[in-house]
């Protein structure tokens, strides 16, 4: 069975790290929890935690929801020295874990809404048209937040923050800041401007990492897909061999990152994963049709709603996200600081 990953998000070891427990130590306390008579302190599943992985209890591991961290931390203050020290704690963990959600939201709106990116006087410049699907706004509401900075102390110039380029209107870098800013302050909903509010920081190192990172042709990914296949042989999700008593079957290099958006990834063979052309085109129903974006998250829902049985593959899956995270990661802190 899988679960709602905007209810249960808080991993066990950040947890326990966030309490200053060692993890034996957070185990002991949560299985006491979990195992109470008292209904007040009894920790339930689906409620407080889920078990992500489950093979054998040793083996299992427990991913907590909201409710579940601070009813932890609650206990461990009533029952400690210090008052509210381990739920100020945890509250500071949760703070960072939704920043770190709203980070993602903004990085992969910039990733999907970026193709008007262009490089000019040192500058790098994304289409109004692009700007108003970053901040998920409408165009008149992008042109009060314009219109309110120039009125300000501090108004955007010319060919700096705003420019025309043939007949479309385009904003740097630095005007994306300021839009950010006055959005952040202006917007009447407190989701829209924390939102909003982090354009600033998560927008400039993905659009000079799309700017600078080589983009592999076509023939370059039909080569890494036909590669992997040779690599894989079989469906790495249903274990199924296309060979002389399996003609019928037909194996597809599915990206996990999908190679129109993420394109820089599109010849990456860690990114390319083989499975059943069946598998392939269910999984692209699902998600919303073969012309929406996808990406490994996507397809570890999928699969964990689909074939919640197949723990190993879930396990490799999450084990190839963390390889894709890091080589995003590594990509974008490689890059040169410069202007905007």
């Amino acid at each position: 069975m899988s679960f709602d990953r905007e209810v249960f998000y808080i991993e066990e070891s950040k947890l326990a790290e966030a309490l200053e427990l060692e993890q034996r130590e957070f185990d002991v306390i949560v299985n006491s929890l979990e195992a109470s008579p008292d209904e007040n302190i009894r920790l339930k599943a689906w409620l407080h935690f889920v078990v992500q992985g489950y093979v054998n209890k040793q083996q299992s591991i427990r991913i907590f929801s909201l409710e579940g961290g601070i009813a932890i931390a609650s206990y461990l203050d009533l029952h400690g020295k210090t008052t509210e020290f381990h739920l100020k704690r945890v509250i500071a963990l949760l703070d960072q874990y939704r920043t770190n959600q709203i980070d993602g939201r903004v990085r992969q709106t910039v990733y999907e809404n970026s193709s008007s990116l262009i490089l000019r006087n040192q500058r790098h410049w994304l289409s109004r048209e692009d700007v108003v699907r970053i901040f998920i706004t409408s165009f008149p509401r992008l042109n009060k937040a314009f219109q309110d900075i120039q009125r300000s102390d501090f108004p955007m110039k010319i060919n700096v923050d705003f420019a025309n380029y043939g007949d479309t209107n385009f904003f740097s870098l630095s005007g994306l800041a300021k839009l950010s800013i006055e959005l952040s302050l202006k917007l009447r909903s407190e989701e829209r401007r924390d939102y909003c509010g982090r354009v600033t920081e998560v927008a400039p190192p993905v659009l000079k990492f799309l700017s600078l990172v080589p983009s592999p042709s076509s023939e370059e990914m039909n080569r890494a897909v036909n590669f992997a296949k040779s690599r894989d042989g079989s469906c790495q999700i249903t274990g199924v061999v296309r060979d002389k008593y399996n003609r019928q079957i037909e194996l597809a290099g599915h990206h996990l990152y999908d190679k129109n958006t993420y394109r820089f990834l599109g010849a990456d063979l860690d990114n390319i994963l083989t499975i059943d052309k069946q598998v392939h085109e269910d999984f692209h129903q699902w998600n919303g049709g073969n012309n929406r974006t996808c990406t490994i998250h996507d397809f570890i829902e999928y699969v964990e709603w689909r074939y919640p049985e197949k723990h190993e593959v879930i396990l490799m899956l999450h084990n190839r996200q963390r390889i894709l995270m890091i080589k995003l990661s590594q990509s974008q802190r490689a890059l040169p600081e410069s202007g905007y």
